[in-house]
């Protein structure tokens, strides 16, 4: 239970029972009664939630103020998750967005005047956050803050590191809304207490999509920097545009290589039934346009590159069709494909899909 669902919430399940658990029965009758969750929380009362407290005075035989359990609500730290959303939320109502505060700022808005002793137990919570900010596709909120905490971001045993002032500057350049805390809160409601446990599953299963979120966050850390480059393009493009009105285009032979593909590329769009097998998995239109003839217009992509010359590129199971926008999409943009025997798995924007895998008999 520990494992899955961390110390504080696995001690909070256990000890609301109306009768002593079989484990604190045990430990009673052996004279350890000191290592019992009910003991625990009773000797640490700020890290629990007031139901989970009222039931383990109660198994200890200490007195409570009322007879009956404080009414049922989320766990402590799903409760202080909460509070953290809404004081963002606040900051947004008042001067429309998130930042300029420290980690002892946010302590002394929980009433942690020292961070020694709960910088662990906020870390807690925003790696929390930050990992619905994860799932979501948005930049991680914790790091709105003027710096991060300490164990936050560590590269440990991976080969790469997260960009962490490129992140840091998303977040902080971001215009959060209030729907952005929402879908952010609703995601903090599917997790453990304990935010290293998805984390180290999800870098466990899914390590390319965690780096590609990552860095997909770099882009806008350098909007200063580009709209400086964009006012040199603009001169540029000025002068380009100055020189042009007074030239005739001039026709220039080029010659060059190709690969020849064949016909393979058609046949599968056929059997595909000319759809973008992308748009039809996330459930759009998979046909963006016709062409003039009335056939819906799809793209073949390679997904071993033809370029590299291996023998099979040219096979229809190494094909999908795609609509002009994904397909430049999977040259250009954030996408990794995993080839499997009958199916593709993709990752694109953070999602999980599975494509079918064209197969062409042979005899």
């Amino acid at each position: 239970m520990i494992a899955n669902r961390g110390l504080i919430e696995a001690a909070e399940v256990s000890v609301m029972r109306n009768k002593p658990t079989q484990g604190f029965e045990v430990l009673e009758e052996a004279d350890l009664e000191e290592l019992s969750f009910e003991k625990i929380i009773f000797d640490h009362p700020d890290e629990f939630s007031p139901r989970a407290i009222w039931y383990a005075r109660q198994t200890l035989g200490e007195p409570n103020e009322s007879d009956m359990p404080p009414a049922s609500q989320s766990l402590i730290t799903q409760i202080r998750t909460d509070k953290l959303i809404g004081w963002w939320r606040e900051m947004i109502a008042a001067r429309g967005q998130i930042g300029g505060y420290s980690n002892t700022d946010v302590g002394e808005f929980f009433g942690f005047h020292d961070l020694s002793s709960y910088g662990r137990v906020l870390g807690n919570i925003t790696s929390r956050i930050d990992f619905a900010c994860y799932k979501c596709g948005l930049p991680p909120l914790g790091l709105c803050a003027e710096t991060p905490f300490a164990r936050a971001w560590r590269q440990e045993d991976r080969r790469w590191a997260f960009p962490q002032d490129q992140m840091a500057a998303a977040s902080k350049s971001r215009n959060w809304t209030a729907a952005d805390l929402d879908a952010i809160q609703i995601a903090t409601r599917e997790l453990p207490g304990t935010a290293s446990i998805p984390w180290r599953n999800e870098l466990r299963e899914a390590e390319a999509l965690v780096r590609d979120w990552a860095f997909s966050l770099k882009g806008s850390a350098r909007k200063p920097q580009i709209q400086q480059e964009l006012a040199a393009d603009l001169d540029e493009m000025r002068q380009a545009e100055k020189d042009a009105l007074g030239q005739t285009p001039k026709a220039k032979k080029r010659i060059s290589q190709s690969i020849e593909r064949g016909n393979i590329g058609a046949l599968v769009k056929k059997r595909n039934g000319f759809k973008c097998q992308v748009c039809e998995a996330l459930g759009n239109d998979p046909y963006p346009f016709k062409k003039k003839n009335g056939v819906p217009y799809v793209e073949a992509h390679h997904v071993i590159p033809v370029s590299e010359l291996q023998i099979g590129t040219l096979s229809a199971t190494n094909i999908m069709t795609l609509c002009a926008n994904h397909h430049r999409q999977f040259h250009y943009g954030v996408a990794s494909v995993t080839i499997e025997s009958d199916h593709f798995d993709v990752s694109l924007d953070g999602q999980q899909l599975r494509l079918e895998r064209c197969s062409i008999a042979t005899d």
